[in-house]
């Protein structure tokens, strides 16, 4: 019980010591990295648009279009929109990144969110640098799972 306790507090004094998160300010930088001479793969601040490119127009044009957002969850978020930014952290080599970053962005372009309040920060797969961006926004966020949706509300 009392290791218990121990680990409990520890826990909260380490997120008490955490810096507080800000939004990425890195501008677009639409890298683009191709792998064993045929796999390409985003890296870093890419802008949404390099998603209705091939090859990732393959996987993110279906997704998004076979995907319909509840009508009564837009109209929920909707009035929310103006005061949020969001940063989504993905990889193009990574099936749920996939599957869930166009629903995402569906459920946002429907509810009205402003595209220049969405940053989409592409990670990497290989080992030595495994899910890092190039200019690591993702340092301090414990970002450890993609996609990772980090919703901001301005102040």
């Amino acid at each position: 019980m009392k290791t218990i306790i121990i680990g409990t507090a520890l826990c909260i004094a380490m997120a008490a010591c955490q810096p507080r998160l800000a939004p990425s300010k890195t501008p677009v930088a639409n890298t683009e990295k191709v792998r064993y001479d045929t796999v390409k793969n985003l890296l870093g601040h890419c802008s949404p648009a390099m998603l209705q490119q091939l090859p990732y127009s393959q996987w993110f044009s279906t997704n998004y279009a076979a995907y319909q957002p509840h009508p009564a969850t837009i109209a929920a978020l909707a009035p929310q929109m103006r005061q949020l930014r969001v940063e989504i952290f993905l990889g193009t080599w990574c099936g749920d990144s996939k599957r869930e970053v166009p629903r995402m962005l569906k459920i946002l372009a429907q509810a009205g969110m402003d595209s220049n309040a969405i940053s989409l920060i592409f990670v990497d797969n290989l080992a030595e640098t495994y899910k890092q961006s190039p200019q690591h926004e993702e340092q301090g966020k414990h970002i450890f799972r993609v996609p990772t949706f980090l919703v901001y509300r301005h102040q």
